[in-house]
């Protein structure tokens, strides 16, 4: 789904203020807000025709907030960091891959 700069812009407020609203009715503040914030960012680049660049940022934020709930333990992080690599090695951004290159004499 594409939308406009100014349909994207609006998405992700209300995703933003909906995650707010969560939190403010069940007090799960820490680390709540790195869902939030991971969300609407996700949900941000997708909308905007983004996608790999909307993960990125979004699931960082939101492994922040996993390793928050594990009490901040080493090897939760170690597991945060292990699946940003694999998700990166296996959905390569469009500025890594090779231009097509058309070598037919016509």
């Amino acid at each position: 789904m594409h939308f406009s700069d100014e349909r994207s812009g609006m998405v992700s407020p209300a995703i933003f203020m909906i995650g707010m609203g969560v939190l403010f009715y069940t007090g799960y503040w820490w680390p709540g807000i790195m869902f939030v914030i991971g969300t609407a960012a996700i949900v941000q680049g997708l909308v905007a025709g983004r996608g790999w660049y909307a993960f990125q940022g979004g699931l960082w934020t939101i492994g922040i907030g996993v390793w928050a709930i594990f009490h901040f333990n080493i090897a939760v992080m170690f597991v945060v960091l292990g699946v940003s690599m694999l998700y990166s090695a296996l959905f390569k951004p469009p500025f890594l891959k090779k231009p097509y290159v058309d070598n037919s004499l016509e």
